[in-house]
């Protein structure tokens, strides 16, 4: 005997502040596509990606999953009604967090595609024009998703006592990855990228892999010895710059970082971008470059 289906679930039956999060990022959404087919670049265009931007970190935090953001936004965009009737898309099922070395292989193939993207999608603004993100908060909280899962792999290949054969297999990015990423990326319309950018972007990945990094610490215990380390998050966009041919960007990176990551900190709480209880000796392994640890005493 099988179950019924169950009733699909709607707007109306969501929390208030869940509700309320997701409708305004549906009319920021559908206001800033109505100034963008009237004037590609604009001063008001550009505050309301980044007030949407806020709205869909602060949804995050609320626990709304990110199929229901990415919702709001497209109705929004393509000025589709946003009503409490509306169906709400099912979450993905099966979402299973793997271990040990496939994890790790996992989370090095997510850092190569991450970095594919956001590099397809800087030259795509290069070439309009667009020197600035306008969407700066979704572009940082994507870099501070791969520095997080970077932190996840060290994690894990420590509490594993992965051999440094088994480190050098699993978390070696080679260029024709780069390049396949690369390559795909191109050849999406702007919209899909644009679509892939900020599901990569949510603060809900930070969320998972904080999770995660939690139940590590508490069932395993990490090695120290072995002085290596997986490729930098500079490191890989770098390379995967050179596998597009364009170098590297005009604005670095970190000139815009400590101002937007003071913006995202006074709008959201810390706990809802980054991994759990990352001391500053973990921001420091998340920021050199390739090479170990400064202390002895990094672990789990």
């Amino acid at each position: 005997m099988t179950r019924p289906a169950p009733h699909p679930r709607i707007v109306a039956d969501l929390p208030a502040a869940q509700a309320e999060v997701l409708a305004e990022i549906h009319d920021l959404a559908r206001r800033g596509a109505t100034a963008r087919r009237e004037l590609e670049h604009s001063r008001e265009l550009e505050q309301l990606d980044w007030d949407r931007s806020l709205a869909e970190a602060t949804a995050s935090a609320r626990g709304v999953p990110a199929v229901w953001i990415n919702q709001a936004r497209e109705l929004g965009t393509r000025n589709r009604a946003w009503r409490p009737t509306t169906v709400l898309r099912d979450p993905p099922k099966n979402n299973v967090v793997r271990r040990g070395f496939g994890r790790v292989v996992d989370d090095t193939r997510r850092l190569a595609d991450m970095a594919a993207v956001m590099v397809v999608r800087e030259h795509y603004l290069h070439s309009r024009g667009i020197d600035a993100d306008p969407e700066p908060v979704v572009a940082h909280q994507l870099r501070r998703n791969m520095e997080a899962l970077r932190t996840r792999i060290i994690y894990t290949a420590d509490a594993i006592k992965m051999s440094p054969v088994q480190r050098v297999r699993s978390w070696t990015v080679i260029d024709a990855v780069l390049a396949e990423g690369v390559n795909a990326h191109r050849r999406l319309a702007v919209d899909d990228l644009t679509a892939v950018w900020r599901d990569l972007g949510t603060p809900a990945v930070a969320a998972s892999v904080r999770s995660s990094l939690s139940s590590l610490r508490r069932t395993t215990t990490a090695s120290s010895e072995l002085d290596m380390a997986p490729a930098t998050t500079q490191d890989l966009l770098t390379r995967a710059r050179q596998q597009l041919g364009t170098g590297t960007t005009p604005r670095a990176a970190s000139e815009d970082g400590r101002v937007i990551d003071a913006l995202v900190n006074a709008a959201m709480p810390t706990a809802a971008f980054e991994p759990e209880a990352l001391d500053n000796q973990e921001r420091r392994s998340i920021d050199e470059p390739p090479g170990r640890h400064s202390t002895p005493e990094y672990g789990i």
